[in-house]
């Protein structure tokens, strides 16, 4: 399916097109095939997906680890696959999930090694993005390793700082491997050591420096069950 011309611009406007001349980012914009999902459509899984790039143009997208855990939530503009395009593997790392009408905008490899061949700049917006994600995964993992469940939450929430709205305590207790008491506690440990104040879903934090110090996790003696 065709992209319409809002939908052009909004991939141009996308990491992969950026600082990248309006014409020609039009043209490599219009080679996208758009696909539309229906809430709760999975797009990807372990065993099935595109070897291509995917673009939310509208809608959202929820990803999932293979167990199910949630990893991570996708609006207009973002991005999956890229880590994987070139990957000769057979099997996806995660599950992606349509969150309402979604419309994606696929780019495959063949297309993309051609913006690569000619504009440069696409290749380095890529390799910028990629390794974007490869940070974020080393923080990922290193929430995972942080021995307590203080010093989890409290590099989470520098991670997203300084104010969250609507936090889903049990999808976060998920992500962090904790169990729902174990990361109120350390919710609590933190308000009170003035790192952060809550109202309901909403964190708000006080003190960035306060809050480095309780993510050491060299520092920290409380228990994560």
């Amino acid at each position: 399916m065709e992209l319409e011309p809002k939908e052009i611009q909004a991939v141009q406007g996308s990491f992969l097109l950026a600082d990248i001349p309006p014409c020609q980012a039009a043209l490599f914009a219009a080679w996208g095939d758009k696909q539309l999902f229906e809430d709760g459509q999975t797009i990807y899984s372990t065993g099935r997906f595109r070897r291509a790039v995917g673009l939310l143009l509208e809608g959202g997208a929820r990803i999932y680890s293979p167990s199910g855990a949630p990893l991570n939530v996708l609006g207009p503009g973002g991005c999956f696959g890229a880590a994987a395009l070139f990957n000769p593997s057979r099997r996806y790392v995660s599950r992606i999930v349509a969150q309402g009408k979604t419309a994606v905008a696929f780019y495959t490899d063949e297309q993309l090694e051609r913006m690569f061949a000619q504009n440069p700049r696409t290749a380095r917006n890529y390799i910028a993005f990629l390794s974007q994600r490869i940070q974020f995964l080393n923080d990922k993992i290193g929430s995972f390793t942080t021995p307590t469940a203080q010093a989890r939450a409290a590099r989470w929430l520098l991670q997203r700082g300084p104010e969250l709205q609507a936090v889903n305590y049990t999808n976060l207790a998920g992500e962090l491997n904790l169990g729902r008491a174990s990361l109120y506690r350390a919710l609590d440990a933190l308000e009170r050591q003035g790192c952060l104040a809550r109202q309901g879903s909403r964190i708000t934090l006080l003190d960035k420096k306060a809050l480095e110090l309780a993510a050491r996790p060299n520092i920290q003696e409380e228990e994560t069950t």
